[in-house]
């Protein structure tokens, strides 16, 4: 096995046109080309930093806001807590006023002899008033008995009625004795 040898000539023709001047020209401006790219992400990053710096801000001053409204409701909801209980407490002593000027209270009356004849002239005056109606409903009753209208039963119907029930039970009598 032979190995190869490599191409020399190439080689060598490069490295006679290879000026250390020209490649370091080369070199620098790659990596100016490289810098100006860094420097540009640099500056994006560093904008992209400061807009999340002020909606950090942002967000810290929502934040405060937030816990300052929290703060007020809470004061706002015990203040609330209070009144009702004050309230209360005022509603129970209002009761409790009442019910002792209800069990403490005596009303003094006094009936004159006048207010007294009143009284008994006006019992009289219903009661005569309700013996009318009474007497009226009575005579109502009695000319419906006589012209035999209403509910009420004639005579003939009665006897009839009976006659009827004193034969049915007499039939149910003997058909059960004819049973035994």
């Amino acid at each position: 096995m032979t190995m190869k040898q490599p191409d020399t000539a190439a080689l060598r023709e490069r490295l006679a046109n290879y000026t250390p001047v020209q490649q370091f020209e080369q070199d620098k401006e790659e990596l100016d080309e490289l810098t100006e790219k860094i420097y540009g992400q640099i500056m994006a990053l560093r904008n992209l930093l400061r807009e999340i710096n002020a909606l950090k801000e942002e967000l810290y001053g929502i934040h405060g806001s937030l816990r300052h409204t929290q703060q007020r409701e809470r004061k706002a909801f015990d203040a609330l807590l209070a009144v009702k209980d004050s309230a209360d407490n005022i509603v129970d002593g209002i009761c409790n006023a009442i019910v002792k000027a209800e069990q403490n209270t005596v009303i003094p009356a006094k009936v004159g002899t006048k207010e007294l004849e009143k009284v008994n002239q006006c019992t009289a005056n219903h009661i005569k008033a309700e013996e009318e109606l009474l007497e009226r409903h009575r005579n109502k009753l009695s000319k419906y008995l006589r012209d035999n209208e209403g509910i009420w039963l004639s005579n003939r119907w009665l006897i009839f009625m009976l006659v009827s029930q004193v034969i049915c039970c007499l039939a149910v009598l003997i058909w059960a004795l004819c049973k035994t």
